[in-house]
């Protein structure tokens, strides 16, 4: 009796180590293929994967309208940023620049509008089926292709921008400003103009303002801003060609796009100022003076140390030596960009 109870001891003992063992083992090789957690963290890992999954055959949530960029009232000035980088998707804010036709100037152009607005800025060049693929040939734009940082899209077939008229009428419908959603807050720029480096402000600077460019100077080239470079509130657009029509209300030097949306917005901001409605007041039609919109770009009004310019190639000798201590990248700017018409 006393030697069977010495064996199942031993039985028992034998038992209790080989489990301690194959408890071990188990461990170690827990550890070894996870060598920075622990038993406890990678179960809670793997639960938390079981709760968060959905069934394959459950509803996807619909996207709301502000998310799928539909925007029929006045524009929201609280839009922000959720972070410091780009990242390959396009939110508030977007510089724009459409171009039929591919010059191996435009690529030194746009690598530095990107480089002066920073990396929360994603760059979108409109161009024709014909020109997309020859953007791609830069290893240099190749690689903020690649982020998104930089992306290229195709304008529908039926757009010809071969003269300022056809040029106009793109920029007063629809397409471009729907197709730009959600940003908010977009920089139109033409290969005549540029940023400068040297500027203390930036683009962002200006994003109180419905629309801000060059003013113009001379009574006989109309009034407002020349849109080859200027900052507009995309809601603030929509909500014009929501109320006008500019093929049917065009008329003299409205014919320009840029001065047919500074009058609608002046006629906008006169209703609100008789109602009791300020320019700061928020959803108000806010224009800068212009004081302001010359220390955002220069064309005929001149300004020592403006953060874009425009039109250079125009500029008297004594203005643009000027330039070259201020903003010297003035020299790839592009002398012909589309003839009046």
């Amino acid at each position: 009796m006393a030697v069977n109870t010495i064996d199942e001891r031993r039985r028992k003992s034998r038992n209790i180590l080989l489990s301690a063992f194959l408890i071990l083992l188990f461990v170690w090789s827990i550890k070894l293929c996870y060598p920075q957690s622990t038993i406890l963290s990678i179960y809670s890992q793997h639960d938390e994967k079981n709760a968060g999954s959905v069934p394959s055959n459950a509803p996807r949530p619909r996207p709301s309208a502000a998310k799928l960029g539909q925007s029929t009232s006045k524009p929201e000035d609280n839009l922000t940023w959720e972070s410091d980088s780009f990242n390959g998707t396009v939110t508030t804010k977007a510089a724009v620049i459409v171009e039929t036709r591919f010059r191996a100037n435009l690529i030194p152009l746009i690598l530095h509008f990107s480089t002066v607005l920073g990396p929360t800025w994603p760059i979108l060049i409109y161009t024709s089926a014909e020109s997309k693929g020859q953007f791609s040939s830069s290893a240099a734009l190749g690689r903020y292709l690649k982020s998104g940082a930089i992306q290229v899209r195709m304008l529908p077939q039926t757009v010809l921008v071969t003269n300022s008229d056809s040029v106009n009428e793109f920029m007063a419908t629809k397409w471009l400003w729907e197709d730009l959603a959600p940003a908010e807050h977009i920089l139109i720029f033409q290969s005549d103009s540029m940023l400068c480096a040297n500027a203390a402000r930036s683009v962002d600077d200006f994003f109180a303002y419905d629309f801000v460019g060059a003013p113009i100077a001379k009574k006989d080239l109309g009034k407002g801003y020349n849109g080859g470079l200027t900052l507009r509130k995309r809601s603030t657009i929509l909500y014009i060609l929501d109320k006008w029509d500019w093929m049917t209300t065009k008329k003299g030097r409205d014919r320009f796009e840029d001065q047919w949306y500074f009058n609608r917005m002046k006629e906008i901001q006169q209703e609100e100022e008789g109602q009791g409605i300020k320019p700061e007041d928020d959803g108000a039609i806010n224009l800068p003076t212009l004081e302001v919109a010359r220390t955002f770009s220069v064309e005929t009004i001149d300004y020592p140390h403006p953060l874009g310019v425009h039109q250079v190639h125009k500029w008297l000798e004594t203005q643009r030596q000027s330039l070259d201590a201020w903003c010297p990248e003035y020299k790839l700017c592009s002398e012909g960009y589309i003839v009046d018409t």
